[in-house]
């Protein structure tokens, strides 16, 4: 009963350690410069798909108000 308990003890341990990260080295930045490099994220299609759809309704919300002034501008 003792070995089991020291059994699930060691491989609980080994487990954990296995799962945890290495300590990260540091880098060769000099002290004041900051790192701008932008990582890679799966969502980065979807964040450009957005923004070139929102693009797209500002060029047809500009388009409609024209539209609304010219008729605006007749009916009067």
């Amino acid at each position: 009963m003792r070995i089991d308990s020291f059994a699930f003890t060691a491989l609980a341990a080994l487990a954990v350690a296995g799962c945890s990260h290495p300590a990260q080295t540091a880098t060769a930045t000099p002290a004041g410069a900051a790192s701008t490099a932008r990582i890679a994220t799966p969502w980065d299609g979807d964040l450009k798909a957005l923004a070139r759809a929102k693009s797209v309704q500002n060029v047809i919300d500009r388009q409609a108000a024209r539209q609304r002034q010219q008729i605006d501008a007749e009916s009067h």
